[in-house]
């Protein structure tokens, strides 16, 4: 079902642009990327709330221990399969991104980037990275922000037997946390500069900042482009550690 879905939405976007205006289609299509990343979060989200408490609630990892796996093994193929169907999802997605773009709108501009002029957008065939440059950009950024959130995630899943509050959970901190953060680097920022490395406001930025040294956003984030991304990978691999060990220890 999830594949399908990432297979189907940028055909869908695609009609429902030309649709509403056919002549500036193209464009509009393209400024959105025809929103093929739409529901990989989402997806990805529930993957990580429901990987190991699936296990413990339907005790199916009693039966996968008794086979002689022990629980690390068992975890380090939870977070490779975690990583496979990230890898698989945005795959599909970006494939058909680019063959709605192709059948849909004829192919001229594929892999053209877009730019605003006086007019509106247009394709821009040069001066500007392609979008191909975009599409394996946001790759990393999306890989590096999904897995940021998916670890704390997995880290309260592991804790947990039920698969639905598991999910719940992680939306639930997800949003409460960018809400959080934002708070406590409006109003203690000054008083306590180390609160810029809570993992909120790293995942926050990390997606604007993987791949530009905008000033801007550096001065939102009080974090530098190399600051930021090693900060995203040092808490995701200490949230992964947490989840390894509650897991490896918990009763079954």
């Amino acid at each position: 079902m999830f594949s399908l879905i990432t297979l189907v939405i940028p055909f869908v976007g695609g009609i429902a642009y030309l649709i509403r205006d056919h002549a500036h289609a193209e464009a509009d299509f393209v400024m959105h990327h025809g929103y093929y990343d739409s529901f990989i979060f989402i997806f990805m989200l529930v993957s990580f709330g429901s990987i190991l408490a699936e296990e413990f609630q339907f005790d199916t990892i009693k039966v996968i221990a008794s086979r002689g796996n022990s629980r690390r093994l068992i975890f380090s193929a939870k977070v490779i399969k975690l990583i496979f169907d990230y890898c698989f999802w945005f795959f599909i997605a970006t494939a058909s991104y680019l063959l709605s773009w192709l059948v849909e709108f004829g192919g001229t501009h594929v892999g053209q980037a877009i730019s605003l002029g006086n007019k509106g957008y247009y394709f821009a065939a040069n001066g500007k990275p392609s979008e191909f440059t975009f599409l394996w950009q946001n790759f990393v950024t999306n890989l590096l922000y999904i897995f940021l959130i998916g670890s704390i995630t997995l880290m309260i899943s592991s804790f947990l037997k039920s698969n639905a509050i598991a999910i719940a959970s992680a939306f639930i901190i997800w949003l409460a946390g960018q809400i959080i953060s934002a708070l406590l680097m409006n109003l203690f920022y000054k008083q306590l500069p180390l609160i810029k490395w809570n993992p909120f406001n790293v995942n926050t930025y990390i997606a604007g900042q993987a791949f530009s040294d905008s000033k801007a956003l550096t001065l939102l984030s009080h974090l530098s482009q190399p600051e930021i991304i090693i900060a995203s990978l040092v808490w995701t691999g200490i949230f992964l550690a947490i989840a390894g060990i509650v897991f490896n220890r918990r009763n079954l």
